[in-house]
């Protein structure tokens, strides 16, 4: 009698098992096992969309069998551009409304970089004057040209160093503090404003020259503009350290200085670049001009809406006619459009070919 109940107990378990196994054949729902290296993917990657016969994990990067490496998705009509690789998702967002009778016109970048394709900087080449030390970033070009030389898949106007550095004579540039700027690991100026003593009055003319380092682990992290020297940033681990400002979110906070209607109250074009977590970054460029058409935006409404996106760190760069924004090359939003942009030097960049 044992011997038969036994037998029936292991014909029942055999059964369930063929059945659990026919069930998981004929699953719909598609996971992923391994990454490309081959080692299994993390629990947030595992939900997987299909689009078309494009495999996106969560983070809207590639996997899995794919018609081509790269997919380009571009409508302009309906302000939505995207990209994704195995190692890199961008998507762009347009938005245009009226606000008091004018257009308020911004661009979202949200972005999902790598170890393996992070966050990069491409300038113009090493230029001298006056009998100045060649440095790259300094000659400016038309945004366009500069573009071009340097293929991407987006590019950003950054903090306009170049300008700052710009020899106008002998041992002399055009503006007297320059920023601690670091490009690509390299150090490209040192010359900085001293931090406002706490409690007291911030009389630091415009830029601030506040700072946002990004650092290896794929971190950023904004500081006051003397709170750290080129050697500091470098021995942390950045390898871009962006200078304008001010800072508009640091831990989680808003800048207070922000609070006061006094503090930069003009609505103008702007540029933001912020950190949600390590390789998750948030960029917002906004248009502005012509004024008698466009509305520009305050840095508090700049520094509100980061945070919104999640972002923790996060600092403002050139404005004004400097504002631009290019995906796969081709400009999708100027600061101002009546007339042609700022020449720049240097742009801030992801997917660089």
């Amino acid at each position: 009698m044992k011997r038969l109940f036994s037998l029936i107990l292991c014909a029942v378990l055999l059964f369930s098992f063929a059945d659990c196994a026919m069930a998981s054949s004929g699953d719909t729902e598609i996971s992923v096992s391994e990454d490309v290296s081959g080692s299994a993917a993390p629990a947030e990657e595992e939900a997987v969309t299909e689009k078309n016969g494009w495999h996106f994990t969560a983070k809207g990067m590639l996997t899995g069998s794919n018609p081509g490496d790269e997919y380009i998705s571009e409508d302009d009509k309906k302000g939505i551009w995207q990209y994704a690789s195995r190692d890199l998702a961008i998507t762009v967002t347009r938005t245009r409304t009226k606000q008091s009778g004018k257009i308020l016109e911004y661009c979202i970048a949200d972005i999902y970089c790598s170890e393996t394709s992070p966050m990069t900087s491409f300038m113009t080449e090493p230029y001298s004057r006056y009998g100045s030390a060649p440095l790259p970033g300094v000659r400016q070009e038309v945004p366009e040209t500069l573009i071009k030389a340097h293929p991407s898949i987006l590019s950003v106007s950054d903090d306009m160093y170049g300008l700052r550095l710009s020899p106008i004579g002998r041992n002399k540039t055009k503006y007297d503090y320059h920023g601690v700027i670091i490009r690509n690991g390299e150090t490209m100026a040192t010359k900085t404003r001293k931090s406002p003593e706490e409690g007291k009055k911030d009389k630091r003319p415009w830029p601030n020259l506040d700072t946002l380092a990004v650092y290896r682990d794929g971190s950023m992290k904004t500081f006051v503009s003397g709170d750290r020297t080129a050697e500091e940033y470098l021995a942390d681990g950045a390898v871009h350290v962006l200078a304008f400002g001010p800072w508009l979110l640091s831990g989680g906070e808003i800048n207070p200085a922000l609070q006061n209607k006094n503090y930069y109250p003009a609505k103008e074009p702007r540029v933001a670049i912020g950190m949600v977590e390590p390789y998750h970054y948030v960029i917002i460029a906004t248009a502005g001009r012509p004024k008698d058409k466009y509305t520009g935006v305050k840095l508090l409404w700049l520094a509100e809406k980061m945070k919104e996106l999640g972002c923790t760190e996060a600092l403002n760069l050139d404005g004004g006619a400097t504002v631009v924004m290019a995906f796969n090359n081709q400009v999708i939003l100027k600061g101002e459009y009546s007339k042609k942009a700022r020449n720049i030097g240097s742009m801030i960049a992801f997917g660089l070919k």
